[in-house]
């Protein structure tokens, strides 16, 4: 971890800064998170973050004023005095101390920290093992979309995947619908055709998700655990893995990952742009 934090629009020495025991994230998972990921010292994919964090604030119902641009800067800045030329940073946004259940009023605040990691993203050379997680089903409201500090069922799913050697776990919805992993979205290959599980359906809204909706024909549908059998390729997406391809399902191999390194090409090319 970087040796500085960012709280709201100050930087300070991590040993300077600490959250009170009110803090309405720890008390009531009142607030959400965003993490991303740092190349050359900025803060990559950028717009797509910022646009979630707008759309989360609107569904906390957080007084939040500080531009894209404000925003960016403050984060970029917070790289290159760690020092950090590539890696992650993870923003926490809460609403301010105060209340029970019903807070004060709707002031908010934030805090970042970074840790070093790749300067770049790589695609991985053996393919993904995925279970299956359900004893504990996402269910289908506006919540679902954000990254909430309540991530229970990730965490849940994580361990359960661990437990059983494997890479990663997919979640179900409460319709029984296969809709992201414990990490990361979901896109399948049949017939040269891209798909994704709709956000309706109770899946993250991702930033490289939404990378790969703008850059490629992407259809939007539900996907059931019987449809992941019969596709041709699986792959997994978030903001700092980029684009990893699946090379099990429970028993189902996949033999193919060409759509998934064309989509990795193309990320990587754009990290050159923004770079």
């Amino acid at each position: 971890m970087g040796k500085y934090i960012l709280h709201n629009q100050d930087l300070l020495r991590k040993e300077e800064f600490s959250l009170k025991m009110d803090n309405r994230s720890f008390l009531y998972a009142d607030g959400f998170f965003e993490t991303i990921k740092v190349i050359n010292f900025k803060c990559f994919n950028f717009t797509h973050h910022f646009k979630r964090i707008e759309n989360s604030c609107n569904l906390f119902k957080f007084n939040f004023n500080i531009s894209e641009s404000v925003l960016k800067t403050l984060l970029d800045k917070l790289a290159k005095e760690n020092n950090v030329i590539g890696g992650r940073i993870r923003v926490v946004f809460f609403r301010d101390s105060g209340g029970k259940y019903l807070p004060l009023d709707n002031s908010s605040s934030f805090v970042a920290e970074i840790e070093s990691g790749e300067n770049y993203f790589s695609f991985n050379k053996n393919g993904l093992e995925i279970g299956l997680y359900k004893q504990i089903k996402k269910g289908i409201n506006p919540l679902s979309n954000c990254k909430s500090t309540s991530a229970t069922i990730s965490v849940f799913a994580s361990i359960y995947a661990k437990e059983n050697n494997w890479d990663d776990c997919f979640i179900v919805n409460s319709d029984n619908n296969i809709i992201q992993s414990s990490n990361s979205n979901l896109f399948v290959v049949l017939d040269n055709q891209l798909y994704t599980p709709p956000t309706k359906d109770a899946c993250v809204d991702g930033t490289m998700r939404n990378f790969i909706i703008q850059n490629f024909d992407v259809q939007e549908r539900s996907i059931t655990e019987k449809e992941l059998l019969d596709v041709d390729e699986l792959f997994l997406t978030n903001a700092i893995q980029g684009v990893r391809w699946v090379g099990k399902f429970m028993q189902k191999k996949y033999q193919s990952h060409n759509i998934a390194r064309l989509v990795f090409d193309k990320l990587n090319s754009e990290t050159y742009l923004q770079s």
